[in-house]
């Protein structure tokens, strides 16, 4: 069964990834693999300040994650958080039961 920090986390992982933009910029670090905020921010044609709350968003998320170095701040995406969430979503649905019973009929 799930805990409840659990029944938390998904959802906030499917809003995370619920607005274009925030896709935008997952699709760029998916090509990129990790960029600094600024570089991000010219790559997609929008503000820092505007970048930043999309990343936020994606970090509640556990879809990016994030490092300094400096005063710079490097995103990529975090596979493995993105990878648990989407099973934790199989688990809730039962799709590996449900594909169980399919091959068995």
């Amino acid at each position: 069964m799930f805990l409840p920090s659990t029944r938390r986390e998904l959802p906030d992982h499917f809003l995370a990834l619920a607005n274009p933009t925030r896709l935008r910029i997952l699709q760029h670090l998916g090509e990129v693999g990790e960029e600094s905020v600024n570089d991000l921010a010219l790559a997609l044609r929008m503000s820092q300040p505007r970048i930043s709350w999309h990343l936020r968003m994606l970090r509640v998320g556990g879809v990016v994650r994030q490092r300094r170095e400096g005063r710079q701040v490097y995103c990529s995406l975090d596979v493995e958080s993105i990878t648990g969430r989407h099973q934790e979503l199989r688990e809730l649905l039962q799709i590996d039961h449900l594909e169980r019973q399919k091959i068995a009929r």
